[in-house]
Parts: structure tokens; sequence; C-alpha cells
């Protein structure tokens, strides 16, 4: 978003935000879920709670009790440093400084006006007469701002007595001095099995119409509503648990998340519901820590979760237990770096850096030194990619495409490599996906279609052109829809009638394609950036 040129009494870029990128044309259609655990600052006006994080700023209706979709980059907010936030008590908008400007953000009619002012704003009020006008402070310096974003220097600061102060977090540590003593007490119910984190609270805002109504913004745990007269706190996590996305798997109503390791504070999974309105954060354990640690592969069964990461493999009980177990170099597996994996009612088999080895789902009632850890193949041989279509499972190594019939969790099973002359399929294949009858294998220059019950040659799919989308990192298949991902971008095929559709990197999407998840109505990718969620049509394909 860039600002107007200003004249003599400061100018003021006023007009719908920019909307979804790359030919969105409804924000519905293109969403950006970013990590909000850190809300640097909080805002609330008649309707609204702002929270501001490292990824924009969340918006939640007090009335409706449902998030509204965040400001972010792809809505034209700037990169630059927030220094302060206020909530209209005119109006339901929300005022952000930011070096050189000050910003006003309707949210009903997703208005974004911008108005240029000297220096570093620190201070937002309004004033009480007339159409409550907002005063800014910055740089020593007062300025008026209307409502249409014109401003006007102040010759001497105005008298308190006609200004509406927005309050501060050190306003309410004064009234409700238990929030700076006791804030854990208020904030937060600690699990037996998770470390102790001290809640940080570092940014608060009072309802301006409820006096036993306080948000709280936290260093890591979200944002918080509080009833201090009962002490009484409501958590209202939104977004994901830690920034970036390094692997995806489907729900029954959403998306599971799993991060890059990029946060000091927190690490672990996160939900994401497909409607954006309930997000759920489960952490590492104190024997199974996951902060700093990246998500390379996730699939979920029944209740539980299965996470390859670089530092092993762990299981995560996706039921109110929360409870995990991790498996890594000294309990048997060939390497720390788990790549991929694929399960079964009994279990999982995990392709890691140096080979395959399958762990049984029952290993916390088996052998304590064996820990429910199987057989071990493909010794010093990288598995990018597994995939079961019915029971035999595909495997795709740095030497190619490969196959067992009816694995064997305790002896493995026979190898064999599919029939065809094509040499793509004796290269490394980095990902794989199933659908109905077709199996898809993705290699650095080339997609394959293959048969897996037999009798048609393997081809390639010319449509899914790997040229587009950069290195590889993931297929996936659908009855709607085939698409291959990349770090450049992603190409997506129709299977009805071959239409194509490719998205790029940084227009369409905002980083590389780490994973890929498909239901019914959405798309979902995973981004070091965070996670984008893409309106299907009624054919599968994109708006």
């Amino acid at each position: 978003m860039s600002g107007a040129n200003g004249g003599a009494n400061g100018g003021a870029s006023t007009g719908p935000s920019a909307g979804a990128p790359g030919g969105f044309g409804k924000r519905d259609e293109r969403q950006r879920i970013g990590s909000f655990s850190n809300v640097q600052a909080v805002a609330v006006s008649r309707r609204y709670v702002f929270a501001a994080g490292s990824s924009g700023i969340a918006i939640y209706d007090r009335v409706m009790n449902s998030w509204l979709p965040p400001l972010t980059r792809d809505e034209g907010l700037s990169d630059q440093q927030i220094t302060v936030l206020a909530g209209d008590p005119v109006e339901d908008a929300l005022w952000l400084g930011v070096p050189g400007g000050v910003i006003m953000y309707r949210p009903l009619t997703e208005q974004l006006q911008r108005t240029i002012v000297t220096g570093v704003p620190e201070l937002i009020a309004f004033d009480r007469t007339g159409t409550g006008d907002a005063i800014i402070r910055a740089g020593g310096e007062w300025t008026r701002i209307s409502r249409v974003g014109m401003a006007t220097p102040m010759m001497r600061p105005p008298s308190a007595s006609v200004l509406i102060l927005p309050r501060t977090l050190n306003d309410l540590y004064a009234q409700f001095p238990t929030l700076r003593t006791q804030p854990s007490l208020l904030l937060r119910s600690q699990q037996s099995d998770r470390p102790v984190r001290n809640v940080q609270i570092i940014s608060g805002a009072a309802s301006p119409e409820r006096a036993s109504e306080v948000w709280l913004g936290t260093a890591g745990d979200g944002l918080f509503r509080l009833d201090p007269a009962f002490m009484q706190s409501t958590p209202l996590p939104y977004g994901l648990m830690e920034p970036g996305v390094g692997a995806l798997a489907l729900a029954a109503d959403g998306v599971w998340a799993a991060g890059l390791g990029q946060s000091f504070d927190r690490g672990g999974l996160s939900f994401v519901g497909s409607d954006l309105q309930r997000f759920r954060w489960i952490d590492g354990t104190i024997a199974v820590p996951l902060v700093g640690v990246r998500g390379r592969s996730l699939v979920t069964r029944a209740s539980r979760a299965w996470l390859g990461t670089d530092r092993g493999l762990v299981r995560v009980r996706l039921d109110g237990t929360q409870a995990m177990q991790s498996w890594g170099v000294l309990d048997g597996l060939p390497d720390e770096r788990v790549l991929s994996v694929a399960t079964r009612d009994d279990g999982v088999w995990a392709g890691t850096a140096r080979g395959l080895v399958y762990v049984s789902d029952s290993s916390d009632t088996r052998n304590v030194r064996t820990r429910g850890l199987g057989v071990r193949m493909l010794d010093n041989m990288p598995v990018h990619a597994l995939q079961f279509t019915g029971d035999t499972l595909w495997i795709g190594t740095d030497a190619g495409l490969m196959a067992i019939a009816s694995p064997n969790g305790g002896v493995g099973g026979v190898l064999s490599r599919p029939l065809g002359s094509d040499q793509a399929l004796r290269r490394a294949v980095r990902a794989l996906a199933w659908s109905d009858t077709v199996l898809l294998a993705a290699t650095d220059d080339a997609v394959l279609r293959l048969a897996p019950r037999g009798g048609v040659e393997p081809v390639r799919v010319d449509a899914l052109d790997v040229r587009q989308v950069g290195r590889v990192t993931k297929v996936a298949i659908d009855d709607r829809t085939m698409l291959l991902a990349g770090t450049d971008g992603v190409v997506l095929v129709s299977r009805r009638d071959g239409a194509t559709r490719v998205l790029r990197v940084p227009s369409d999407l905002p980083g590389p394609v780490l994973d890929v998840a498909l239901n019914r109505d959405y798309l979902w990718f995973g981004t070091p950036q965070g996670l984008i969620r893409l309106r299907r049509r009624g054919d599968g394909g994109l708006p």
C-alpha cells in the first residue's frame, strides 16, 4: 500500500483494501492465515477487537463472537512497524500508526485510508467534540486527522479535557493490580506434562462500554478476554501457533499444520477450521519438546497424528490428553530426518534421509527395548515420499520409484519396480499422490501417471509442467484436480477438461509451497509465510 502525495494540509490515500492478489476478486476466495500467538498491540472499538501480530492484524467481532478476515499485506497493510493502535470510539474502525503515516481501516467496508504525517506516531486520541477527529502526536508535534483523511497541523497541544484517550496496559495495571502480580493465575491452565511457561502480558485494551471486559495480548499465548471482576479469562487463539507451515494434514473439518521451527516461544501443531473460526494449538511436552523443530511430513489417522520432523518421528494424540511419544536415532530410526510418513491401522512406515522403517502404533505397550520399531529397509537411501494404494506401499527414493506389495512391519516385503521404460522412473522421486485409480509420481523433471493395478504403461503428464514450479515439493490429486507444487509456484489441471491454472510466487502465493492439502471446498497451501486457503469452484477449479 502506498501513500498519496500530500499538500499543505497533508495527504490521504483512500479506497477499498487491495483485495486478494493474483486475480482473486473476493477476499473469501483467498485467505492467508499467519501466526498471532504474539499479540503486540490490542485495540477495541464498539464492536471489534483488533490484535496486532507478526502476520498482520486479527479482527474479532464481539457481537457475533466470530473472527473476520485479518488485515495483512494482501489487503494493503505495509510491512512497516506498527507503533500505536487505537479503536475508534465513534465508528467501528481501527487507527494505527506507522513511521511517517496513520492508517484508518473500516472492517465493514474493507476500506483502508492512509494519511501522511511527519515523524513516528506515538499517541492516537480522539476529539470529544464535533465529528470525533483523530488527534495524533508524532515527533513532538500534534496533528488533527479528519474522518476523510485530511491532516491539519495543530499549533498547540490539545487540552486533555477535550480528548478521548484509549486506556493503555499501564492504565489496566493500575486499575487491576492482579494483572501485573499474578498473570499466570488469570490466563493459563497448566498441563502436568507440558513445560511451565511464564505468561507475559505485552498489550491490553479495555472495552469502551463494558467495565468488566478487558482484552489482553500475550507473548506466545495469543489473545485473552478477561472479566477482572470475577477473575475469569477466556483464551481466543487465532491463526497459527508459530510462523510458517512445513507440513499439512487434512482433518474432518479443517487442517492440521506443523511449523518450521522458527519460533523461540512455542512449537507443536495448529488446527485451523475450514470456516476460519476454530483454532487449536497443541504444544510439545516436557519429554517431547517441539520448540525449534521443523515439521516435514504430517498424516492423521483416527485420533492420532504422526509427524515427521528434523528430530525424529512424533505421535500426537489429538484427543483431550494430547499425549506425545517420539522416536529418534537412539530408538532405532535410520536417521533423525523423517521426510515422509504413511499410516496403517497398526502403525506407520517412516521414510528418513537414510532409509525406511516401520513403527508400531501400539509401541507404548511393546518391548521397552525395541519401542515398537520393526523392520528397516533401503539402508542409506533417502526416502522422499510414501503412498499406500490399497495394500501396496509405493516408495519415492533417490534411486527412483519402488513398491512393496502387502508390506509386513516385522519382515518387510519384496521390493519391486513398476513396469515402464521411462527413465524418469529411475530418477529421484520427490512426491507421490493417489486418487481412485491414478498414482502420480513427481520427479525433478517430470510427473508420471501410473495405474497401480497394472496393465497400463506409465505416461508423462505434460500439463503438470515441472518448469513452471521450480524445485518440486509436492504433488496432489483428487477426483476433480491434479496439482503440482514447488518453490516457484503451483500448476493445477482439471481432470474433466484439462484446463490449466498457474499460481506464481510472489504474485499469487507469498512464498514456496512446502505442502498441500485438498478437501471438497478448499485448497490449502503451507508456505514459510503462513497458511493459504483458496476456495474451489464446484468443478474443483479456482475462481
